[in-house]
């Protein structure tokens, strides 16, 4: 099998491990994905490719010259990366799963290929017209993208809920912590009784440490908690809204905890 280098397809395949992992409860693939997320943020240049890489996919932006112009500030943000180097660590991350089969939608698979030629072409008058192709067709991307939407989960393939899952939970590129994984247990669950259960258990979790904060605070510190206890007791579950709900809620109590 033919080492694959394009970082977009591979990332897309450890997306897929991931939602196997947590609908099949299986431990290595787990692991594997964890190693990855570690693996990126250990290493400077896959962490500034998975940024580049993960901005350009989630842009939505139509104006075309702006959309332009943010690519061309992106690319530039990989102009002191080792290509070579970078190319190499492209290809060990595939090797670990080099087993793993899957299939991304033709769009996904362009703009990989169109992202993957801005990074590692070298730019000659060979080359210019190709890295214009390239470069038109990511604007065509982005002033065409639309914001994910979930109204219920129902019947999404796992190759979608995991790309969410890891988006949501993962942008900072941390180990996954025990409530991340429930979260995108939560996430990749269709039923509704078990996602508005953690749901509900976060906010009392928020509530809690709010709670405990509260006793020891004063001035404007504790108008701002105040603030926040009120808000979490104000929000009520909607399935419409889960995702974009419960990692405000993941954040907020991960702020809470840290601080």
């Amino acid at each position: 099998m033919k080492i694959m280098d394009n970082f977009g397809k591979i990332k897309s395949t450890y997306n897929l491990i991931l939602a196997e992992a947590i609908s099949n409860g299986d431990e290595n693939k787990k692991n594997t994905f964890k190693k990855y997320i570690k693996t990126i943020k250990e290493n400077e240049d896959l962490n500034a490719q998975f940024n580049l890489y993960y901005n350009i996919e989630n842009k939505i932006e139509l104006d075309k010259f702006k959309a332009l112009e943010y690519v061309n500030e992106c690319i530039s943000l990989l102009d002191g990366v080792d290509k070579i180097k970078l190319k190499e660590a492209n290809k060990k991350l595939f090797r670990e799963v080099i087993n793993e089969s899957f299939e991304i939608d033709v769009i996904k698979e362009t703009l990989y290929k169109n992202i993957d030629t801005l990074i590692f072409t070298k730019k000659s008058y060979s080359t210019i017209d190709q890295l214009v192709d390239a470069k038109t067709e990511i604007v065509e991307y982005i002033v065409n993208n639309t914001k994910k939407e979930i109204a219920e989960g129902y019947g999404l393939p796992n190759s979608t809920l995991a790309e969410i899952a890891t988006e949501k939970f993962n942008e900072e590129y941390g180990d996954l912590d025990e409530s991340d994984i429930k979260a995108i247990n939560a996430v990749l669950s269709t039923n509704e009784s078990e996602k508005e259960e953690f749901y509900k258990s976060a906010i009392k979790e928020c509530l809690s440490l709010v709670n405990g904060k509260l006793s020891e605070s004063s001035g404007d510190i504790k108008e701002k908690l105040l603030s926040t206890k009120e808000n979490l007791l104000n929000r009520n579950y909607n399935g419409g809204t889960f995702i974009s709900d419960i990692s405000k809620v993941i954040e907020l109590k991960k702020h809470l905890s840290d601080n």
